[in-house]
């Protein structure tokens, strides 16, 4: 099977998109820091590393562009490379620096938890992998362990239980509607990870709401998507900082209740141009009740998971 984590766009042609999401929580330091490096080939071509960072109750974001000639990809680890910005499997390295922010990271990272991929579904989009879509979504780790260190404007932050998560997006614009969730930091359990969206699917012909989400229990992942049958039922506050999803197959159900505090502004592709701004959040509070048929339910609780709701009335 593909390695989820490449670069797929070597022969894109504009309208295009391809970016990481590179998330570390290390809940003893009340610290997440959310890093996505991406290449978007529109009017303007550009490569670029977004920030969300969250540490001692203040929230930060920005984006910081380069030449789109400045991205490649090397082997051995396979990585990819932006000025001063090196992304591997094995970990991340980068010199971040804007107006509001000196960021210094140097972060391994441990063995990656992937989702099982079978030729039916070869990745978390199912059968729809093998179709042109808008968007693509790869989920290339749920949970692995992060150690290293985080230098925030002269601060040195030692990381030594972080959690990473690492996901992927490509195509030709992001969904116009959609809420996204996740967590691999639980009061209850260490063992649990959760990843969930919720989107409006346009594929010119045919329009549809459609699900893809995982909740791994620590030795199974239990994967919920249109593509299996599965329902999804969302409910969004009028001020969009609060959402539910029930998601439901004929076996399994997963409920989620999610608070988008402390959210920041980050720049999205959207409409073929890279300028869209959504708000996310990497200090969500997320309830989660997953039920398996003639099992107890599982009840989870976080203060660390990231989270987005865009355009959703």
């Amino acid at each position: 099977m593909a390695n989820r984590f490449d670069f797929k766009g070597t022969r894109a042609a504009a309208p295009y998109f391809e970016g990481w999401y590179v998330k570390v929580t290390d809940p003893d330091k009340d610290f997440t820091l959310a890093l996505i490096p991406g290449v978007a080939l529109f009017g303007a071509k550009e490569c670029f590393v977004q920030y969300n960072l969250f540490y001692k109750e203040k929230s930060l974001s920005g984006k910081i562009t380069f030449p789109i000639e400045a991205f490649t990809t090397v082997n051995d680890p396979y990585s990819i490379l932006m000025p001063l910005f090196v992304l591997s499997e094995t970990g991340v390295k980068a010199h971040l620096k804007d107006e509001s922010i000196d960021l210094l990271v140097d972060l391994s990272f441990g063995t990656f938890l992937p989702l099982e991929q079978t030729l039916y579904s070869p990745s978390i989009m199912g059968p729809f992998e093998y179709l042109k879509m808008p968007c693509s979504h790869d989920v290339v780790s749920m949970q692995h362990d992060v150690k290293g260190s985080v230098v925030v404007n002269g601060e040195k932050i030692a990381i030594n239980k972080g959690k990473g998560y690492i996901e992927k997006d490509r195509g030709s614009t992001f969904p116009s509607k959609y809420v996204w969730a996740q967590s691999n930091i639980f009061k209850e359990r260490e063992d649990c990870s959760v990843f969930l969206s919720v989107a409006d699917i346009d594929l010119n012909v045919i329009n549809f709401m459609g699900t893809i989400a995982v909740f791994h229990d620590g030795e199974k992942e239990h994967r919920f998507a249109t593509y299996l049958g599965a329902k999804a039922e969302v409910k969004v506050d009028v001020d969009q900082q609060n959402y539910s999803v029930k998601l439901k197959d004929p076996r399994k159900r997963l409920t989620a209740q999610v608070s988008l505090k402390n959210s920041d502004k980050l720049i999205a592709p959207m409409n073929h141009n890279m300028d869209y701004t959504i708000k996310e959040t990497v200090k969500a509070d997320i309830s989660l009740v997953f039920e398996e048929k003639d099992k107890e339910p599982v009840y989870l609780n976080t203060i660390n998971g990231a989270a987005e709701c865009v355009n959703w009335d």
